[in-house]
């Protein structure tokens, strides 16, 4: 096999690797990205049934002011019972205090429907508060695990760029540059012949230059994909 294609091959594989790696550090944050939604979901829960509580007991407070209210009008119309002689003002006067009355009792029964509302929403708070912890923690720790093994890859990456730069600087300059073309379209630009067939776009090669690769004293291309071409050594017979 011609040395700079050997030398091509020892760069495909670095560029192989460099591939796997940078593939991995797209992945792994998809590794979080459930954890992430699971948590932002908790807690858009809970931040609903926090706004719903607020919600009722600003209600409750304006229940109670009208409650108050009514009562301290209710008490100033018994005061006043005493001083109407007239019957016609005397039974419009008691109308318009059980008119107050039901306004209170209305008021009331309001009261009671919001204080139970307030009471189920904590009751829900205390589980959407525990579930927002949990689903957080799982997501924190979820985080920092994929952290690390994305340190872990940029350390890999920055050791296969050294690689790399060692390598090209091995391989003629034409051929490199006929290398960098070829890989910018497909993933790997050199591939082995398999009986006459090339084994990047699986069509048929010429017999002629399947023995022309297999002499392996010159660079040749597959004449459909264009990727550069080898056969691959086989391996010594044992026993």
């Amino acid at each position: 096999m011609d040395d700079q294609l050997r030398l091509l091959l020892d760069l495909q594989e670095v560029d192989e690797a460099v591939f796997e790696a940078r593939r991995k550090h797209k992945i792994l944050p998809e590794k979080v990205a459930a954890e992430h939604a699971a948590m932002t979901e908790a807690g858009e829960n809970l931040q609903t049934c926090e706004a719903a509580l607020k919600a009722q007991e600003a209600a409750k407070r304006d229940r109670e002011a009208q409650l108050e209210d009514h009562e301290a009008h209710l008490k100033r119309l018994k005061e006043r019972v005493r001083e109407i002689h007239n019957t016609r003002e005397y039974q419009a006067h008691i109308q318009e205090m059980d008119g107050v009355q039901r306004a209170i009792s209305g008021v009331e029964d309001e009261l009671l429907q919001i204080l139970g509302s307030i009471e189920t929403l904590q009751g829900e708070l205390v589980g959407l508060r525990a579930t927002f912890a949990e689903r957080d923690e799982v997501y924190r720790n979820e985080r920092a695990k994929v952290d690390e093994e994305l340190a872990v890859v940029d350390s890999e990456v920055a050791q296969l760029q050294s690689q790399r730069g060692e390598r090209t600087a091995r391989v003629d300059k034409p051929l490199l540059q006929r290398y960098e073309r070829i890989s910018q379209g497909v993933r790997r630009a050199v591939v082995p012949v398999r009986g006459y067939t090339c084994d990047g776009c699986n069509m048929n090669v010429p017999p002629q230059l399947v023995s022309e690769v297999r002499r392996g004293d010159q660079i040749h291309q597959c004449p459909h994909c264009r990727r550069i071409l080898f056969v691959a050594e086989q391996p010594a017979p044992t026993g």
